[in-house]
């Protein structure tokens, strides 16, 4: 049998220690990725578990295994898709046939949900979508 070569791509190298002492320094998932030039999530997760299994100690490493459901993307017809968990914030209770006034700047998008109250008036709550990186 002939050994099968990754095409392409980078493959990070698995340093036990700087990994080790990167964790117990309480760095996130984001910083030690960037300092050990790791290049995704499910790499830095694969080397995480292989200390894990060195070590026989459980590590947890704040922001690997969290999914990133806040960022909105903009499909390839131009929308911009926000599921229900993006808009989840503490205190907060959305309900289906919740409206909401939009303001677009170029920098945020400001979201002001409309609340019939029971006098009839309505009432506003913001929430304020950043976009991150740009």
């Amino acid at each position: 049998m002939s050994k099968k070569q990754k095409k392409g791509g980078f493959e990070s190298k698995y340093d036990a220690q700087k990994l080790r002492d990167l964790i117990q320094s309480g760095a996130s998932a984001d910083q030690i990725q960037e300092e050990l030039g790791v290049v995704s999530k499910q790499s830095l997760r694969q080397h995480v578990l292989k200390l894990i299994n060195t070590d026989r100690q459980f590590y947890d490493v704040p922001g690997l295994y969290v999914r990133n459901l806040k960022r909105p993307q903009i499909n390839f017809k131009g929308e911009v898709r926000l599921t229900k968990k993006m808009l989840d914030f503490p205190g907060t209770t959305y309900k289906h046939g919740d409206q909401f006034e939009i303001d677009i700047d170029n920098e945020r998008i400001v979201m002001t949900r409309i609340v019939d109250t029971p006098t009839g008036g309505d009432v506003a709550d913001e929430a304020t979508e950043e976009p991150e990186g740009e």
